[in-house]
């Protein structure tokens, strides 16, 4: 019997070890790292509970709150835009999420390249979803002020971005968030964000 248990034990903690393994990357580097802060409360929450809509360590940072995420496509059905967008009595922040590292150039219009290594690519602009996001938040947060920021790899090179928008590294975001000075109520905070996980379900 106790061999038996030990088997299970074995199988369990080797399972878990591969499971860890495959959802670090996408921890790594990423804004995920900021607002769980710490890889065992992202996997967690991302394994076991199949649940990122809240933060144990983004509420003692801000307080009440609730994580909610989406993503818009190109023409080619390629993913090209990512959003974390942050409810809570401080008010709403969406945050267009771009991983990869390199130089960015770009502004509120025309088009975007980043140079990684001296080979220079064209990259899709946050900012054109950045005003798809607002659209889709106009219907949702309704007399709330939101900010839309634009988040970035720590490694990445911004001084090539000329935007109206905020635009930081992934280690400034939780300061982003802490400096909001919009106060709502925490009822009207998780109505808003029950009517976005709605219209996410819809595909809207």
């Amino acid at each position: 019997m106790g061999e038996l248990v030990t088997a299970i034990c074995v199988v369990f903690i080797g399972i878990m070890g591969f499971k860890a393994y495959q959802a670090y990357p996408s921890y790594r580097g990423s804004l995920y790292q900021e607002l769980f802060g710490s890889y065992a409360e992202y996997f967690w929450r991302f394994t076991m509970k199949r649940d990122l809509s809240e933060s144990s360590y983004l509420n003692e940072k801000i307080g009440p709150h609730r994580l909610g995420y989406n993503a818009y496509f190109d023409g080619s059905g390629k993913q090209a835009a990512t959003f974390v967008t942050v409810f809570s009595t401080r008010g709403v922040a969406s945050i267009c999420m771009v991983g990869g590292v390199g130089a960015y150039r770009g502004g509120d219009t025309g088009s975007w390249t980043v140079d990684r290594g001296g080979k220079v690519v064209a990259c899709a602009s946050p900012i054109v979803y950045l005003r798809r996001q607002k659209k889709l938040l106009d219907g949702i947060a309704r007399g709330v002020r939101v900010g839309y920021a634009v988040s970035f790899e720590d490694a990445a090179d911004l001084s090539g971005i000329d935007s109206s928008y905020p635009v930081m590294h992934a280690s400034e975001v939780v300061s982003y968030l802490g400096e909001r000075d919009v106060s709502v109520d925490e009822a009207a905070m998780l109505e808003a964000f029950e009517s976005f996980k709605g219209m996410a379900r819809n595909g809207q």
